[in-house]
């Protein structure tokens, strides 16, 4: 598996986001649609600085973006592995790739939101040393939101 730094118009790259925004339609069918809209509002990748995707034998399988929060503070967005490609780390490696990249230039922190009914995100980020925070702008007032922040050394 290798993991290359791309441009968020790069075509692999919106694949997998499409996949993800198709999977979190349906993972979150109990979420009214008015907040819906608000989630997704926040997903523009027009927004995002860098992305990253993971490719097995050419194959892209695996996605993550961030997005300049604040001075020193780095968002983690659209982290996403292929159904069919779950288990083998992937996402694990993904997001390490994300904060040393972080890490060099020069950003202090990583926050990230996820749903509170993801749970396998939350578990993922929790093991990798990220906790549990308030919610911060623009998901402080979004019941099915979870933050999640990490100091990089």
């Amino acid at each position: 598996m290798k993991i290359k730094k791309v441009n968020i118009t790069d075509q692999d790259f919106n694949r997998l986001i499409r996949i993800l925004d198709n999977t979190l339609s349906n993972f979150n069918s109990d979420i009214q649609s008015t907040e819906k809209n608000e989630y997704h509002a926040f997903n523009s990748v027009s927004d995002l600085t860098d992305a990253f995707v993971a490719y097995s034998f050419e194959e892209a399988i695996g996605c993550v973006a961030t997005k300049h929060y604040a001075p020193e503070v780095l968002e983690m967005k659209r982290l996403f592995v292929d159904p069919v490609a779950r288990g083998g780390g992937i996402a694990t490696k993904l997001v390490n790739k994300l904060e040393s990249q972080a890490y060099s230039d020069g950003y202090k922190r990583i926050v990230v939101e996820t749903g509170k009914n993801n749970s396998d995100a939350i578990r993922l980020y929790t093991k990798m040393n990220y906790q549990l925070i308030d919610n911060y702008p623009p998901y402080d007032g979004l019941s099915n939101s979870v933050c999640l922040s990490k100091n990089l050394l």
